[in-house]
């Protein structure tokens, strides 16, 4: 069915549903002029107690909820994109697990530096855990009511791990009157979401709020099922006393929602030159890119029959996976605060938070694409060597040729139909996260005067308690590459196209386990801050002077990780005969764990401080200066992928320095009347990463099992291993303007946005062994050879970063009818597709627009049309390098990348009451 005529039918019937009439001038002005009067702008992230944003010493910035309607994102890293010097990449990803960026701090993904809060308190604890990133637990809706992000100074001394950057979500609450909303949103990709809140008066000390969003589509990138469905709800109540002195809040959460992840598409690039150097990159431009059968705006190689695998577990046991449940979050959260103020001053807050559940995370990655003819020229090589073991299965073999899987019924392969001369090469990815997290935060303040002087000190204690338990395979796939993907399965035929031997792959799969990991691991982190907020000279002068103290106790980390060739095992059921056509070499080279776990039991601990002033030179324009040296203390990913055991009998981790840290300086003003808000600020870093560790990869210049070469192609088994350390640090100088302008002689016309320029630069230790590249020694179009990129990122700019960032949004109110209309302009300079000087190949610069309007009915009925890149622009945010290695016969490249998502459209009818 085509997915347009729901949208269009709801569309029709949102428009007739009301008659159009016009709104209440007055009050709508009364209302934009309360906006308008942006001195008073409240923040309450980064700060002991409510604080007037014109007056924080450090770097803030706030979303509004009427920002948010008009941004209307498809999911929370859309929504960071609009936090000046955060560099997300685009939402490419789906609703969820997207990667975010901060100000040029080099990082493989995720949040790594940006913990995400919700009213001031992590979810969970780690914001980076492997298959489980800290967007899992953030899903905005009509609960949300502002978004405030607190860059360096106090935001890494109140919140843990906020190296970069620290987000918070603010929830509504209820007040002494009633009220509500009901929203109805469809979209363009058979998205239907419904959005509701109710808070209000339980009795004159008791309010209620309780809202969420249920949501069902089949994706952007529509796979031929229904990718996202769920979402979530949640509730609180707030009672405060007759005199207001106690306040308490206790607060419930359920997430149960499933999301499409969107990986890499694979292209093609004619080989116009040689691959990139520092000198001389190259650009991948979307234009010059050659599509293989899915279209970069909407398409993907997901579909029903690229979407279940049968797969092993790290135990060697049976495992499905079905791609179609996506990225899965189920989780309860709960949540209790309770504030008292008491005499002389004094006042205490607790809050406490109990997280638990589990997150599945079933996605299908891309390396580039191979060549059916190269593919199966290679795989006949390979079993012509295993006839010894198989008693000579494949001795009447004349070659191997590639199948779509739904077309074979038996041996005889004469009607079945040929794959296609290109083939891509899926890596099914199965993960599941069991997590809790207990978390606890108390402050307790004193208010007092010294020497005309006011402090308010406040000491706070913070704990968390944490588990992570996590299972995942990494297998190996064939499929064609279309709009409605097929697997493709490969056999030895003999000259009549009958079968002979038994199948190379099985359901497409070739590996059924080519590395994985197993963990569980339990971990405690304690911290003492103390913050002194300082203001004298009739308040035109703030100080802020913070100090942490943070801890961290693994009290254990059981890792049970595989890598190929290292455990592989033959499962080949015992009712098969071994060599037969009913055998499939698929289950003949599965690499499982060799049941010797590594165990991790370290603590680590440092200190941080922060040290800011802000002067008011005026009601209107106030300058500030930060200085902080912060820190963060290892996670998971540190110790799942650590270095090699020390001792086969201790198990226990080689690892080198994992705390990392920065310092920064940063300094701005901040303008604020009502028609201007402006702020600038500039800052530097100076940071330190963790002791990395690369890849294990194969000792290309050793022999595997048979004797043969680690460098051949495809590799033997039993090669021994090599793993490079090196560690990195990185200096970044940047500006970020952020402002918002509505002047007076054009009333209704609002513009506002940002302009972000940074220039990050990496120093790594030592070079190291990447990415392999596979050559064709004799010219037969066979890859027969592997070598190593020896490369090093150092002088360069992280990868995926932009160096600018502008982002600009108009909108217009008319004053005769009650009509918004807005836009959005955001441009996003060039990106390195990778650190490495070698391969250098860049992702081009690229602006997108968006466009909305906003109708109102009724003071209560709002109708909102919105289009997400409107101009349909085109770039990429990840993806391979251009590789000499990697390329077709014709001698176009082969890579992968992640497009931007290609127009929307959505609509939405919002009733409030």
């Amino acid at each position: 069915m085509n997915k347009n005529i729901h949208y269009l039918a709801a569309i029709s019937l949102l428009a007739g549903s009301s008659a159009v009439y016009a709104q209440d001038q007055a009050n709508k002005q009364i209302d934009k002029e309360i906006e308008k009067d942006n001195t008073e702008v409240i923040i309450v992230t980064g700060v002991a107690r409510d604080t007037r944003k014109i007056d924080a010493t450090f770097s803030i910035n706030t979303i509004t909820p009427a920002d948010i309607q008009k941004l209307a994102p498809h999911g929370a890293a859309e929504l960071l994109g609009n936090i000046p010097g955060f560099f997300p990449e685009g939402g490419t990803a789906g609703e969820s697990h997207n990667n975010v960026l901060v100000r040029g701090l080099p990082q493989a993904g995720g949040y790594r530096y940006v913990p995400n809060l919700i009213d001031g308190l992590p979810v969970y604890e780690e914001p980076e855990a492997p298959f489980m990133n800290n967007d899992v637990f953030i899903k905005p809706d009509l609960m949300t009511v502002a978004v405030e992000a607190v860059k360096g100074g106090p935001g890494a001394i109140i919140y843990s791990n906020a190296l970069g950057a620290a987000v918070n979500y603010i929830t509504r609450t209820g007040s002494q009157e009633f009220e509500g909303a009901y929203k109805l949103e469809v979209g363009d990709w058979g998205h239907v979401r419904n959005d509701f809140y109710v808070a209000g008066p339980i009795n004159k000390n008791l309010t209620f709020a309780l809202g969420g969003f249920y949501r069902v589509a089949e994706g952007i990138r529509d796979p031929g099922y229904t990718g996202n469905s769920g979402g979530q709800i949640r509730g609180n109540l707030m009672y405060i006393s007759d005199d207001g002195t106690t306040q308490l809040k206790v607060q419930a959460h359920s997430i149960n929602d499933k999301t499409n992840f969107y990986q890499n598409i694979p292209y093609s690039i004619d080989n116009t030159r040689a691959p990139g150097t520092e000198d001389n990159p190259f650009e991948v431009s979307p234009g010059d890119v050659n599509s293989l059968g899915v279209d970069f705006g909407d398409g993907t190689v997901m579909s029903y029959q690229t979407s279940n695998y049968n797969l092993f577990n790290k135990d060697g046991s049976a495992l499905n996976l079905d791609i179609t449940d996506g990225i899965a979050p189920k989780f309860n959260i709960y949540t209790a605060e309770f504030i008292k103020d008491f005499a002389n001053e004094w006042s205490f807050k607790a809050s406490l938070r109990s997280t638990s559940g589990t997150n599945g995370f079933n996605a299908l990655f891309n390396d580039p694409a191979r060549e059916t003819s190269a593919l199966t020229a290679e795989q006949f090589t390979r079993i012509q060597g295993l006839n010894d073991s198989l008693d000579g299965a494949y001795d009447s073999a004349t070659g191997v040729k590639a199948y779509f899987t739904d077309t074979v019924n038996g041996t005889d392969l004469s009607g079945a139909i040929e794959a296609p001369s290109i083939l891509a090469h899926n890596i099914p990815v199965y993960g599941k996260v069991d997590a809790t997290s207990s978390t606890g935060d108390f402050q307790l303040s004193k208010e007092f005067e010294l020497a005309d002087t006011f402090h308010q000190v406040t000491f706070g204690l913070y704990t968390s308690h944490y588990t992570y338990d996590v299972s995942s395979v990494f297998a190996s796939a064939w499929s064609d590459i279309s709009d409605n993907s097929r697997l493709v399965d490969l056999y030895a035929v003999d000259d009549n196209e009958q079968q002979v031997g038994p199948s190379i792959t099985l359901g497409g799969v070739d590996q059924p386990a080519l590395f994985g990991l197993g963990a569980d691991s339990t971990m405690r982190t304690n911290a003492i801050y103390l913050l002194d907020h300082v203001s004298l000279l009739d308040d035109s002068l703030q100080l802020d002077f913070g100090f942490r103290w943070q801890e961290l106790s693994v009290d254990r980390v059981t890792t049970n990780s595989f890598d190929p060739g290292n455990t592989s095992n033959d499962f080949t059921p015992s009712d098969v005969v071994v060599g037969s056509t009913s055998d499939t070499l698929s289950d003949n080279f599965v690499n499982v764990p060799d049941g010797t776990p590594q165990f991790a039991s370290e603590e680590y601990d440092d200190i941080g401080w922060s040290v800011g002033a802000n002067y008011k030179v005026n009601d209107n324009y106030s300058v500030y200066l930060t200085v902080s040296d912060s820190f963060r203390l290892p996670g998971f990913e540190d110790y799942i992928f650590g270095g090699p055991a020390t001792s086969a009998s201790t198990g226990e981790i080689a690892r080198g320095d994992l705390v990392e840290s920065i310092s920064q300086i940063e300094g701005g003003f901040r303008y604020i009347d009502k028609e201007l808000t402006l702020g600038v600020s500039a800052f530097f870093i100076d940071f330190a990463a963790k002791e990395n560790l690369a890849a294990v990869l194969d000792d290309l210049t050793a022999t595997g099992a048979g004797g043969i070469s680690c460098s051949t192609v495809p590799a033997p088994t039993d090669c021994p291993k090599i793993r490079d350390n090196f560690r990195t640090t990185l200096e970044t100088v940047g500006i970020e303007l952020e402002a918002s302008y509505s002047p007076d002689y054009l009333e209704g016309l609002t513009i506002q946005g940002s302009i972000v320029w940074q220039d990050p630069e990496q120093s790594q230790s030592n070079e190291i062994r990447s990415a392999i590249s596979e050559i064709d020694t004799n010219n037969d179009n066979i890859n027969d050879s592997r070598i190593y990129d020896v490369s090093t990122g150092d002088k360069r700019r992280p990868r995926r970063q932009s160096q600018w960032l502008v982002n600009i949004r108009p909108s217009y109110d008319f004053a005769e009818v009650p009509l918004t209309l807005y836009g959005q302009v955001m441009y996003y300079s060039e990106r390195f597709a990778s650190d490495s000087n070698t391969n250098v190949t860049i992702y081009p610069a690229y602006t997108q627009i968006n466009a909305g309007a906003l109708y109102s009915f009724t003071d209560d009925l709002e109708f909102q049309f919105h289009v997400s890149n409107l101009n349909d622009a085109d770039s990429f945010t990840e993806g391979s390098s251009v590789e000499s290695g990697l390329s077709f016969s014709d001698g176009s490249y082969s890579g992968v990348a992640r497009p931007l998502l290609g127009r929307t459209l959505k609509a939405s009818l919002t009733y409030s009451f």
